[in-house]
């Protein structure tokens, strides 16, 4: 009882908030403009919410620098942004807060559209060893959201639904679409068109025509060519003829007949099998191209990585054997200088002492020498006396 109270509680508000939900559809690459108008209240703010959840705008003020949101207009009860060149990243749900004595809350849904390519029409003739024969149209047209609708459009206005299928990209939102017409009989003259109808077009339509006269021309030409041959559409020309007894099956059913025949004859390829096969081939090859490329692009990188390596290895090697040499030198040059001074201070002294032993000996010498004299003098005073007559 209480979770059926408590999924009520909680279905309440988002029912209002469904009711409350404007959707806008928009084509991709086109504008997109986002009004929010509330009643006026009293110190009232407005605020734009991104689906991220993230500020797009708080009054007038942008949440971030540089956004690809735009400001409009502004006031206390209307705040306008706009958004150019929608892409499918911008798709979601949008909200204006108006915060006042109580929070109000607008839910915009964004839809964008991807209205698909000009569409391309081949043939392909399947043959058999009985001489039957029968051509496999096949209408292709990529990139488009939602999926398009696909007619086949014969002579006198006759339109009729071909095998149609549907194969969404990586992103999950746009899709490449393909529809096969099998065809069992067919004039010089006769002519189809492959149409694609889609919401994006605003009710115009894509046309890709096809000729059976360039195919019959084809098959002329080229009798010795394989069982099966396949050819482009030609520029759009009016419809001549209408196209006899042909026949509209679906791709199951084509690839259920095709791989009996192919079982009771051996010797023919179903038309199935070729489209498979040159899908997988164009997937498979483009797959290559893209890992070889990514290789050959790590491949580069790693490389001026190694090489920038081996100069700072080479650079800082040098520096360091420049230091090491200095350091030598430096270390040389003071032992050098210590031994010369050391040496040079021992002769100093060596040739002090000399002088000084020569000084003591001279100054000894000369002493005992005066000491001599003297003594030497000293008798010969006493005896000898001036003779009185010559005083």
């Amino acid at each position: 009882m209480w979770w059926g109270v408590l999924s009520l509680l909680s279905w309440v508000p988002l029912q209002a908030a469904l009711l409350n939900m404007e959707t806008i559809t928009v084509e991709e690459g086109a504008t997109l403009t986002l009004n929010c108008a509330t009643s006026p209240a009293k110190n009232a703010s407005l605020q734009w919410l991104a689906p991220s959840g993230f500020t797009i705008f708080f009054n007038q003020h942008p949440a971030l620098k540089g956004s690809k949101y735009q400001l409009l207009h502004h006031s206390a009860t209307q705040l306008s942004i706009r958004l150019p060149n929608v892409t499918l990243q911008d798709e979601g749900v949008y909200k204006c807060l108006q915060y006042g004595s109580y929070v109000r809350t607008k839910h915009v849904k964004v839809i964008v559209l991807v209205t698909p390519f000009r569409p391309t029409v081949e043939a392909l003739v399947v043959r058999r060893q009985n001489g039957d024969k029968h051509v496999v149209l096949k209408c292709s047209t990529e990139r488009s959201k939602p999926p398009p609708q696909v007619t086949w459009l014969l002579g006198s206005g006759l339109e009729v639904y071909g095998g149609l299928h549907h194969e969404f990209e990586t992103d999950g939102k746009t899709c490449n679409t393909t529809s096969t017409l099998v065809v069992h009989t067919y004039g010089r003259n006769s002519t189809v068109h492959c149409v694609i109808r889609h919401k994006g077009l605003e009710g115009r339509r894509l046309v890709a025509p096809f000729l059976f006269e360039d195919l019959v021309a084809d098959q002329e030409t080229a009798s010795d060519a394989p069982e099966q041959s396949s050819l482009s559409s030609p520029a759009p020309q009016e419809p001549t003829s209408m196209v006899s007894m042909m026949e509209n099956s679906s791709i199951q059913e084509t690839d259920e007949k095709e791989k009996k025949h192919a079982t009771q004859d051996p010797d023919l390829t179903t038309a199935s099998a070729r489209y498979t096969g040159l899908e997988r081939r164009k997937s498979g090859i483009l797959l290559l191209t893209l890992v070889s490329f990514l290789i050959f692009i790590l491949f580069i990188i790693v490389q001026l990585f190694i090489m920038k390596l081996r100069k700072a290895h080479v650079i800082w090697k040098k520096e360091s054997e420049i230091s090491e040499q200095t350091l030598e030198s430096y270390r040389s040059r003071s032992n050098n200088e210590e031994t010369s001074s050391s040496q040079e201070n021992s002769s100093q002294v060596s040739q002090s002492k000399h002088c000084m032993n020569y000084i003591t000996r001279l100054y000894s010498g000369a002493k005992t020498k005066r000491k001599e004299k003297a003594q030497h003098w000293k008798p010969e005073g006493k005896h000898s006396r001036v003779p009185e007559s010559i005083v």
